[in-house]
């Protein structure tokens, strides 16, 4: 079995290479800070290994009091780059506390009053924090589709703690010897799980990034991008099997063609923008808006009844009217058609009872709501 600090050199050029890919996405990528603070942290972090397995090598005051506290640095810059990922502030304190801990307890019991079992418990303690500090700056991306990368690094992280949980408890007992010790089988254990679990919470991290970046490609891909609605592609993939229980209101701005005859095409846009950003507004989770094209737009809301579904498309109504001059620089109005959805109709059938619906909200006088009947049944 090769020694630490063979196994450590080896991890220290896989951790550096895998610090130099973060740098060259960072120059790539719009999460280019979370990449720039990985990739120094990879660098204190490998750094810390090589000083603390060089002990009996050089100084101890080096290998220890800088190296220990380097270590909880680097961590502590992956979990800060993991917040900035997730759009969330660093939080310095959560392992600047640590690193200080560690720095005054290498010092204490390292180099004044060498004591190995107190120097190893302080040593896990604040790894486990650190491991639990990068899973809860993970947790909020849980659901934006990485949870291979998730799991990637909570594998490792959690490998990492239970070795050096086990590591304090055999210190405790006088089981363990200095890590000058080269030839221990068990510092060799430690070394090699250490050092392979820390490129793969790189790797995972790495992971991660990319995964993000393929979910933000999908949602792109679906979103209409003036109004930041879905677009009728992404419809298909949205749909529930049944639309029984679902209302569909059928959204259409009214003389639309002479806001870009008499205002041009900029205020157009500005007017679809705007009646994108208050139909997202008023989406529960699980609604649907899509635009239909041109000036039309559907909203599906799903476990609705009537006389629910027309209070909300009569708030959109009231909404696209009163905040118009402010969000689109200019009144405008919206007819809208509603209908209800009975068992086994599929969308093109309810769109057409929502148009016609709506069509018949135009020929009244539009900006105003129109319903369907509503079908037998419904309360």
């Amino acid at each position: 079995m090769p020694e630490p600090r063979a196994i450590t050199m080896a991890a220290f050029m896989a951790s550096l290479t895998l610090a130099a890919l973060a740098g060259w996405l960072a120059s790539r990528s719009r999460y280019a800070p979370a990449l720039r603070w990985w990739a120094a942290g990879s660098v204190c972090a490998s750094a810390a290994a090589l000083l603390n397995v060089s002990q009996g090598l050089v100084a101890s005051h080096w290998a220890l009091v800088v190296g220990n506290p380097l270590m909880a640095v680097g961590v502590g810059l992956l979990i800060d780059g993991t917040h900035r990922l997730a759009g969330r502030p660093s939080q310095r304190w959560w392992w600047a506390i640590p690193a200080l801990c560690l720095a005054g307890t290498s010092l204490w019991w390292g180099v004044w009053y060498p004591h190995l079992p107190y120097r190893v418990v302080v040593f896990t303690a604040v790894v486990v924090w650190l491991m639990a500090g990068l899973g809860r700056a993970l947790w909020p991306l849980r659901q934006r589709g990485i949870g291979v990368g998730l799991a990637f690094v909570a594998i490792a992280a959690l490998l990492l703690s239970l070795l050096m949980v086990v590591r304090a408890v055999w210190a405790l007992q006088g089981l363990i010897q200095p890590v000058y010790a080269l030839g221990t089988p068990f510092n060799m254990v430690v070394y090699l799980v250490g050092a392979m679990s820390f490129v793969a919470i790189q790797t995972g991290l790495l992971l991660v990034h990319q995964l993000l970046v393929i979910e933000d490609l999908r949602l792109e891909a679906e979103r209409d991008p003036l109004t930041g609605v879905l677009n009728r592609h992404a419809l298909a993939s949205r749909l529930p099997l049944s639309l029984a229980g679902w209302a569909l209101v059928a959204v259409d701005v009214d003389h639309f063609k002479e806001v870009n005859d008499q205002h041009g095409h900029a205020a157009g846009d500005r007017v679809l923008a705007f009646v994108g950003e208050v139909l997202r507004r008023h989406l529960r989770e699980g609604d649907l808006a899509v635009r239909m094209g041109g000036e039309e737009f559907a909203v599906l809301l799903q476990g609705m009844h009537p006389s629910a579904a027309q209070a909300v498309a009569e708030r959109l109504r009231c909404d696209l009217e009163r905040l118009a001059a402010q969000g689109a620089g200019l009144p405008i109005t919206a007819s809208l058609g509603v209908a209800l959805a009975t068992p086994g109709i599929d969308f093109a059938a309810l769109w057409s009872q929502a148009d016609g619906a709506l069509y018949r909200a135009k020929t009244l006088g539009r900006n105003r709501v129109e319903c369907t009947e509503a079908p037998e049944g419904t309360p």
